[in-house]
């Protein structure tokens, strides 16, 4: 490990050590003020980690982390590891940190020019510089780690002086004051955990950079992340989990996250025992993201891509369910020409077959090909084409039965997120019955988990992401249920 990839774990790990809040409670008094306020305008990202360890957030990560067994030894755990480094939570870390602690990176010439810098208002200088002090890990070099106080009580640090010099403003414009800046923010909840930044255009200049170093084709590389103007997220703690939003401004947010919001329909035709489910549009989006791509996929493939891709132009579904032995995987399309689709499967499956000396067998209502023992099928279904590893799973899909949408679990999972029923794409996982049946087949194959990690995985029951919005803006959201 190099002096510099050392100091930069050891500044991450004095940030990091705000996370004991849970167990300490208390903390420095609130402060309206901001890391920004010293970092340049024109900074690739900046994160902003709330410190303050009496706030309301850190009170429910307080309430959250009660349910979880493995609570006290876990926080155990972390006070052992600041011993090894000397350090007291009382005496060193508190009052070392202040009511945030932000980490600003800028881009430089090259890739390798990227810089960074931490920035706090420590209630404490004296002892924040006793903490760095034994914190930071001097290398082959002989440097110890770099700070300064930059005004108002605030300090950077660094693996450099002159990486601080990078991130900073100067005399020149700031962060703070930046109007594509206080937009993205103003677009998050006011009380997060976290808060994350990153500038579309520098995202895009940075990636130009690497791409061309690396040789890759950058417009397959990109993948639109090269057309977006902002990317902004926050970490909350709710009543019944924690939550990540963010929203994606630009032209690029449509490859990224899909062009508009439909209603699933497979999702009321998927069986209620899903154990996962994933729904999205693959239209232009798809396409754009595969970019140059696609022709060695033509030539792998042996049809033009646009058939492929044909497949996905609706509404695409996968879920899985239990099974006999292995989950039962199901992969639903919806192309506009459903017979086309079929033939498109069978030239497919004939060109795996000579790849991969699979037999390709079945009707011509209802196609398979087994590969290695593992039988997959295909026919169309309800007027749809369903894709399964199960043997009855074509004939049977939307069956009478309970479905999905209507089962207990997922109305809870989607009440305590909060989805709406119209969105851009949605993932589901019943964390509470998958993560029994991960942890039983792990069993059977002669690794059978501890106790204590069956027990605090318990409070896990779901998780739930998706995406919503119009035009150049989307919103996506990730929740995961702890109850």
């Amino acid at each position: 490990m190099t002096a510099r990839s050392s100091r930069t774990l050891a500044l991450g790990f004095l940030a990091a050590l705000a996370l004991i809040a849970a167990g300490c409670g208390g903390g420095p008094a609130a402060s309206s003020e901001s890391g920004a306020t010293f970092v340049r305008a024109d900074a690739l990202a900046y994160v902003s980690l709330d410190t303050d360890l009496g706030s309301s957030q850190w009170q429910q990560v307080n309430a959250l982390s009660k349910k979880f067994p493995g609570r006290d030894l876990a926080l155990s755990k972390i006070e052992g590891a600041l011993a090894k480094q000397g350090l007291d939570f009382q005496r060193d870390v508190k009052p070392a940190l202040g009511p945030e602690v932000d980490l600003a990176v800028a881009a430089g010439a090259t890739p390798k020019d990227v810089s960074y810098a931490w920035l706090t208002q420590p209630a404490d200088p004296a002892v924040f510089k006793s903490t760095v002090a034994k914190l930071g890990d001097k290398g082959s070099s002989g440097e110890p780690t770099a700070y300064r106080e930059v005004g108002d009580g605030w300090y950077a640090l660094s693996g450099s002086q002159k990486e601080i010099d990078q991130v900073l403003a100067g005399d020149g414009k700031t962060l703070a004051d930046d109007s594509t800046f206080n937009d993205a923010l103003g677009k998050l909840p006011d009380d997060a955990l976290v808060k994350a930044y990153a500038n579309g255009h520098e995202v895009g200049r940075l990636l130009e950079h690497v791409v061309q170093q690396s040789g890759a084709d950058y417009a397959g590389a990109a993948a639109g992340l090269d057309k977006l103007d902002w990317l902004t997220a926050a970490l909350t703690a709710e009543d019944d989990g924690v939550r990540v939003k963010g929203v994606v401004q630009g032209a690029g947010s449509e490859t990224l996250l899909g062009s508009g919001d439909y209603i699933s329909t497979a999702l009321g035709e998927a069986p209620a025992d899903a154990l996962a489910f994933l729904s999205f549009q693959g239209g232009k989006g798809l396409a754009s993201a595969l970019g140059n791509a696609g022709a060695p996929l033509t030539m792998v493939l042996g049809m033009p891509l646009d058939e492929l891709l044909g497949l996905f132009e609706n509404e695409t579904a996968l879920y899985v369910r239990p099974g006999i032995g292995i989950p039962e995987i199901t992969l639903v399309l919806d192309p506009s020409d459903t017979s086309a689709g079929l033939a498109t499967l069978d030239k497919l499956a004939a060109r795996i077959a000579v790849l991969t000396g699979g037999q390709v067998g079945g009707a011509a209502g209802e196609r398979s090909i087994t590969i290695d023992g593992v039988t997959i099928h295909w026919g169309s279904a309800n007027g749809k084409i369903v894709v399964t590893n199960a043997a009855n799973g074509v004939s049977s899909y939307d069956a009478s039965g309970e479905k999905l949408s209507d089962s207990a679990d997922f109305k809870e999972a989607r009440d305590a997120a909060g989805m709406p029923d119209s969105n851009g794409g949605m993932a589901y996982i019943d964390l509470k019955d998958a993560i029994p049946m991960i942890l039983g087949l792990a069993g059977l194959s002669g690794s059978q988990p501890p106790p204590v990690l069956t027990e605090n995985l318990r409070p896990l029951r779901s998780f739930l992401a998706w995406n919503e919005g119009s035009g150049d803006t989307r919103t996506f959201n990730l929740f995961l249920e702890i109850k």
